[in-house]
């Protein structure tokens, strides 16, 4: 159980990469970091040798400020060992305080996954960030960690087509901040 304990505590340290998500500000993850980290679910399965954990039922993680809540969180590995990490849920949410906020950056989506390999976050399905008022929603929303670079992308085809919706309140327009929109993908 110890040793369960401590790959569990290893690959949800991982989680806190989703707290880079859609932040132009700078998030101090480091105080979130030194915090214990606590997960709430109806069910646990870890799989051995794989590493293969997933919590299922109304699934609450939380670590400092940072709040994740899914009706399911899986912890993965990729072909080269590297973690995937996905909460599904209708939506699953997120939520974290910056260090220099009092307001929380708001997340979520149908799935937000975190590949380690890639370096990204994504936010799949009816995908919304909101925080001190700027949104941002659209079908599919990557957050690349490394660069802080945000990509929204709509579904224009489909049942229910969807645009990319962006609102910048305007007190970030007079501050010289707010999402910053790019027309190229990676």
């Amino acid at each position: 159980m110890n040793v369960m304990v401590q790959q569990s505590r290893r690959l949800l340290a991982e989680v806190m990469a989703l707290t880079l998500l859609a932040s132009y500000t700078t998030i101090a993850v480091a105080n979130d970091a030194d915090q214990p980290i606590e997960i709430s679910a109806d069910q646990v399965t870890r799989e051995e040798p794989s590493g293969l954990t997933t919590y299922r039922g109304s699934v609450e993680l939380r670590q400092g400020s940072l709040e994740i809540k899914s009706d399911s969180l899986v912890f993965s590995f990729d072909d080269n060992g590297a973690s995937v990490i996905t909460a599904e849920g209708s939506p699953a949410t997120l939520e974290q305080t910056p260090t220099n906020s009092t307001t929380p950056i708001n997340a979520q989506a149908n799935a937000i996954e975190y590949q380690e390999t890639t370096d990204r976050i994504r936010l799949i399905g009816d995908a919304r960030i909101l925080q001190d008022g700027a949104i941002i929603e659209g079908s599919l929303i990557e957050y690349i960690v490394s660069s802080q670079r945000v990509i929204a992308a709509g579904s224009p085809s489909g049942n229910k087509p969807q645009r990319v919706k962006v609102t910048i309140p305007p007190n970030s327009l007079r501050e010289g901040s707010g999402l910053r929109e790019s027309p190229d993908r990676d």
